[in-house]
């Protein structure tokens, strides 16, 4: 397993959210259907993920978890956007695939692809995973146990 270190910032005004691995970041690449979520890239070709940063990110992480310390999450919207596997622990931004080459995993992260719309030799980023969701966002948010539905 792949270290990763997870920082945030909880000052609403900033509410940034950055897990990354232990290499330099060459870019940022922006979650095809959210511009708040970067997916951070290196050097070595376009699929080479090395992190995420997360703006707003107590409102990207809700309904499933929140601020650490708050009674409620910030923000109790169900759109799709965002999907919480309790049994797998794995939180998902966005869109997934498995199309052949268009999966990258680093460590617990994992980044959904499809070729960019101008030009195809290009990647875009359609949807980002962490596995061990729990894990990695604790001490700074905890997860929510929703009502059940039904």
């Amino acid at each position: 397993m792949m270290n990763l270190t997870v920082s945030y910032d909880p000052d609403p005004e900033v509410d940034v959210l950055n897990i990354v691995i232990a290499r330099r970041n060459w870019g940022g690449r922006e979650l095809g259907s959210n511009s708040n979520i970067i997916v951070e890239v290196g050097e070595q070709h376009d699929q080479d993920v090395v992190g995420i940063l997360m703006i707003f990110a107590s409102y990207k992480v809700a309904p499933y978890f929140r601020v650490a310390g708050e009674k409620e999450p910030r923000w109790m919207g169900k759109d799709g956007f965002v999907r919480y596997d309790p049994a797998t622990d794995t939180l998902t931004w966005g869109d997934t695939t498995d199309a052949p080459g268009m999966v990258s995993h680093t460590g617990d992260i994992t980044v959904y692809w499809r070729p960019a719309e101008l030009n195809r030799e290009w990647l875009t980023p359609i949807g980002v995973s962490i596995l061990n969701a729990a894990q990695h966002l604790a001490p700074y948010f905890e997860p929510v146990e929703l009502p059940a539905s039904g």
